[in-house]
């Protein structure tokens, strides 16, 4: 599925493991206080990239702000109000099961889709299991965000969140109920407003070098779970019916998002830790709610001249599969199976920060972030992650 060099014998513990314990001891004062939707799955990822990003234009000046995805790690200052518009694009292709990556007509030729049919066989009626016969290829995703941060104190700052939501996939169908003969492909496409988030960042600690920050925020259900595409069956037929859990623009779930981050600074060179989960509290009306993710972060970022600072940035995440189910998502395709969500990953993302100053008006910045997966072990079949751009325009007064 992807352009980047997938690293199977990688374990996830390596990267997830030392972040996490970052988080906790890079400051004596840090305190421990959730993922898209979806990719994590894409609902969760919307999350990610939300909100509360000012860093180097609030009046500390605590330095180069972090990559453009990690718009939650920080504060404005006192008085502060921030507007901000973050799109991403995603591209997800080629299917998993754990670490390898399987063909479509192998999905359709060897994995049961838990149903079954019956047909002759020496004389008599015998009832044989169904292989999945709808197989995704690829999937298209936008995530528009616009967001605002108010900052009440120096150290505490409230936000709000909202999206728009783009979600394309396109389907191989397989004819029949056996055999690898391809009898067409199907495309269907959502979109709408996804779920919106309200919550608060707090700087438990910062110093001249050093700062800690903690956030608690709640998303609310603002996306749609009930949207609808058109799929190519089997049996050569178009059918009209409810679109799969990850082409949803919303989760459906009030969930809680706690987030820790910790971030530092000298000279020309900046880093950071982070952790975030996005936890649902109830299922949703439909009778299902997204697993539990969680994220963990690591950056290191380097001035190259006033206003322009690069980054690196790696994030490992877990997120479990859906509990429970839609009775109207069904059918021959393993996204219509809740079983087939969450696993593991490992991204590497490079981005770039231009500053305001060189436009005259330094309270703005704009940042662009993009990169892939270097190691993924999902819960398949199911598509993979492929490559990810994120670009983020922010500006304070």
């Amino acid at each position: 599925m992807t352009p980047f060099q997938n690293y199977s014998n990688m374990p996830f513990k390596i990267l997830a493991t030392p972040l996490a314990l970052g988080v906790l001891l890079s400051s004596p004062m840090a305190k421990a206080s959730d993922d898209p939707p979806m990719m994590a799955s894409m609902n969760h990822a919307a999350m990610e990239h939300g909100a509360n990003h000012g860093a180097g234009m609030d009046a500390t000046d605590m330095g180069p702000p972090p990559p453009a995805s990690l718009n939650w790690t920080t504060v404005a200052g006192a008085g502060q109000f921030m507007l901000g518009y973050t799109p991403t694009f995603m591209n997800m292709s080629g299917n998993y099961i754990g670490r390898s990556k399987v063909s479509a007509s192998e999905i359709a030729t060897t994995v049961p889709s838990g149903q079954t049919h019956s047909m002759m066989m020496n004389g008599k009626m015998t009832t044989m299991p169904t292989m999945l016969r709808i197989v995704p290829d690829s999937m298209d995703v936008q995530m528009h965000m616009f967001n605002a941060m108010y900052g009440v104190t120096e150290n505490l700052t409230i936000m709000a969140m909202t999206s728009y939501v783009v979600k394309s996939m396109s389907m191989t169908t397989f004819k029949g109920m056996m055999g690898s003969t391809v009898l067409g492909t199907s495309s269907g496409t959502t979109d709408g407003l996804g779920d919106s988030m309200v919550g608060l960042n707090y700087r438990v600690y910062h110093d001249a070098m050093n700062s800690v920050v903690a956030g608690l925020n709640l998303t609310l259900p603002t996306g749609s779970i009930t949207r609808q595409i058109t799929m190519l069956s089997p049996m050569a037929v178009y059918m009209f019916m409810r679109a799969p859990y990850g082409m949803e623009t919303g989760s459906g779930s009030v969930s809680l998002v706690p987030s820790l981050a910790y971030s530092g600074h000298l000279g020309r060179w900046s880093w950071g830790l982070a952790y975030r989960g996005v936890y649902p509290i109830d299922n949703n009306s439909e009778g299902y709610r997204w697993g539990a993710l969680s994220e963990f972060h690591g950056w290191g970022g380097y001035t190259l001249f006033p206003n322009i600072t690069t980054t690196l940035h790696v994030v490992g995440s877990t997120q479990d599969r859906i509990h429970g189910s839609d009775a109207q998502i069904y059918g021959l395709s393993q996204n219509a199976n809740p079983l087939y969500y969450g696993g593991q990953k490992v991204r590497l993302l490079g981005g770039l920060e231009i500053g305001g100053g060189l436009w005259g008006y330094p309270k703005s910045s704009i940042s662009v972030e993009a990169g892939g997966p270097i190691y993924q072990n999902l819960n398949g079949p199911q598509l993979g992650e492929s490559w990810q751009v994120t670009v983020s325009g922010r500006v304070m007064f």
